[in-house]
């Protein structure tokens, strides 16, 4: 088995594969991909702070606010905006259909949404990123496990 932190992003990234048909598969589960203009749109799905505090009812658990991001890439072109609201649109859709991530979580939640472009690739792309704010427990002596 694996930390549920790994499992949440695991679901992610597959509930979006089926949901976000605007992206085809092209849904990468690390920051790290090498996307070229004929791989877009496309999207990556990583982990990025996470927070816990202590729960001392009962067994000792921990709740964790995990911070998902999921940054979609377009091709820069007069519909760019439009493009990647669409996009947009079938992320939280697709997230908020799953809300508990098929009970790995107690909740996901849309908590930003960052609208860039950027000119440093082979062409310029447009750049979304969605931070979701997923809170989940462990208990302290089992990660691998959702309470």
């Amino acid at each position: 088995m694996s930390h549920v932190r790994k499992q949440i992003r695991d679901r992610i990234a597959t509930i979006l594969t089926s949901g976000v048909t605007l992206v085809s598969s092209r849904v990468y589960k690390t920051r790290v991909y090498p996307l070229s203009q004929a791989k877009l749109p496309a999207v990556t799905v990583y982990v990025g702070a996470e927070s816990s505090i202590l729960m001392t009812m009962g067994v000792k658990t921990l709740m964790r606010d995990l911070e998902v991001s999921i940054d979609v890439y377009e091709n820069a072109n007069a519909s760019l905006d439009d493009n990647l609201d669409a996009i947009a649109v079938q992320i939280e859709e697709t997230i908020g259909a799953d809300f508990t991530l098929n009970g790995l979580a107690k909740q996901s939640v849309l908590t930003s949404t960052s609208i860039d472009f950027s000119g440093e690739t082979e062409q310029p792309v447009g750049i979304a990123r969605l931070t979701f704010t997923i809170r989940y427990i462990t208990s302290v002596d089992d990660v691998e496990s959702a309470r």
